[in-house]
């Protein structure tokens, strides 16, 4: 109990006693791990939350608070974190989301998740870090699923399964909630890949060695962009060790309505579940499982981060606009379930909307600017309104709606773009520059 009491007094402002920070505090009451944090023994939700609010307090122009908008089942909040260069900027930059503890008793899932950003953040001015931090940003929630985690219960309070009750490709499975995207905890994952353009995203859980890949069922047939997950998979297993290995999700086991399938199909942004083990008989404690698998989560997470900054793994925006202009891009399509037993008898899926927006301030003198987003082509899904349609290989030709607005909302022009991966997309936004200061 000696170290909850000191977790306890430091959260409650010990460090005016001279005990310094949360963290510190927490290390000195132990020997220090090699750890970022130097931590040897699991967080409380409490840790987490103190840890978080350090690093805004004490970083503030490189951390920013994030409160997801669903409260839990329970009723509690749900915390996480984004940090760039500038971090309070609406500056445009590819966003690389990094989430922990779907299952509320996978808890290194939400240790190695933490642990990366404090090791972001404490060593933002090394040159590894700081040139992503120049280009990118890392939103990271260690704990997802709050409730399951105070109650060290892989699901929600619910008796969810939070990663079977995403709505694409979702089925009425008994952990799959009561419908796709009942439960408020799937929600907010929604929002936050919804809200901004996140080129990359990785959920960590345990406990097995591989990097998975979209889909989740065999039935769906290959991505459109499986060399990319390959490529990107690979060398984050590699990281892991010799004993990991990257394929997808349905050749491992299959599921339903999990957060990757949605996350890549709504998106086109690479998503992943890492998974990390110690070796088969090796004991499975917090050295083992966090401290022991930590080096190898950085070199995975590093190769994330890059490939989020990389221009050839997303789009570009550019133009010129008033400075002082809001810039907003929107789309708006449905998704299905797959096809299963309604209540009318009929079997048939189930449509739910899916809407994607982010914005973008002109700050620059000259009102250029340049902003890195998904791709406006979207893959063509497996799940469609007519039942399972596996084995697509097109996309759909989808603009992006721009608006370029006045600081008050006001809407001055509306501009269709089309960008392909890779590819820069220069809009004509003189319209906008013509009515911006009347």
């Amino acid at each position: 109990m000696g170290r909850r009491l000191a977790v306890v007094a430091a959260a409650l402002g010990m460090a005016l006693a001279g005990l310094g920070s949360p963290m510190a505090a927490r290390a000195a009451t132990a020997q220090r791990s090699d750890l970022p944090s130097g931590n040897t023994e699991y967080r409380t939700i409490a840790d987490y939350e103190a840890d978080m609010a350090e690093l805004v307090d004490e970083h503030p122009n490189l951390v920013k608070p994030i409160t997801l908008p669903n409260k839990t089942s329970s009723g509690r909040t749900v915390h996480g974190i984004e940090i760039s260069r500038n971090v309070h900027a609406k500056d445009g930059k590819p966003v690389f989301v990094t989430v922990g503890m779907h299952h509320g008793n996978e808890w290194p899932s939400g240790e190695l998740t933490m642990e990366y950003a404090v090791d972001v953040v404490e060593n933002a001015s090394r040159p590894e870090f700081a040139s992503l931090l120049a280009k990118a940003r890392l939103v990271v929630v260690p704990v997802v699923n709050v409730d399951g985690f105070i109650a060290n219960k892989r699901q929600t309070a619910t008796k969810v399964d939070m990663n079977r009750n995403y709505g694409f490709g979702w089925l009425p499975i008994s952990t799959g909630g009561a419908a796709p995207w009942s439960e408020p905890e799937t929600r907010n994952i929604q929002w936050l890949l919804s809200t901004r353009q996140a080129t990359t995203f990785v959920t960590q859980h345990t406990c097995i060695q591989v990097v998975l890949y979209p889909p989740i069922q065999l039935k769906a047939g290959p991505t459109q962009d499986v060399a990319r997950f390959q490529d990107l998979g690979t060398r984050m297993a590699e990281s892991y060790g010799p004993s990991y290995r990257a394929l997808d999700s349905a050749h491992d086991y299959e599921t339903t309505g999990e957060a990757i399938d949605w996350a890549y199909f709504a998106t086109r942004g690479l998503a992943f579940t890492n998974e990390t083990c110690p070796d088969e008989g090796v004991e499975r404690t917090y050295e083992t499982q966090v401290a022991d698998a930590y080096e190898g989560h950085r070199g995975a997470m590093l190769k994330a981060f890059k490939s989020t900054a990389d221009p050839a793994q997303h789009s570009v925006i550019s133009g010129k606009a008033p400075q002082g202009a809001v810039l907003r891009i929107a789309k708006d399509f449905p998704m299905y379930t797959q096809p299963y037993e309604q209540p009318d008898g009929t079997v048939r899926p189930t449509e739910f909307p899916t809407s994607l927006t982010s914005e973008l301030e002109v700050t620059d003198p000259s009102g250029r600017f340049s902003w890195s987003v998904n791709p406006s082509e979207r893959p063509i899904p497996p799940y469609q309104k007519d039942g399972l349609k596996g084995n697509q290989t097109g996309f759909y030709t989808e603009p992006w709606t721009l608006t370029c607005e006045r600081p008050d909302g006001t809407v001055l022009q509306n501009v269709p773009v089309n960008v392909g991966l890779g590819k820069t997309a220069e809009v004509d936004l003189q319209a906008c520059a013509r009515n911006f200061q009347q």
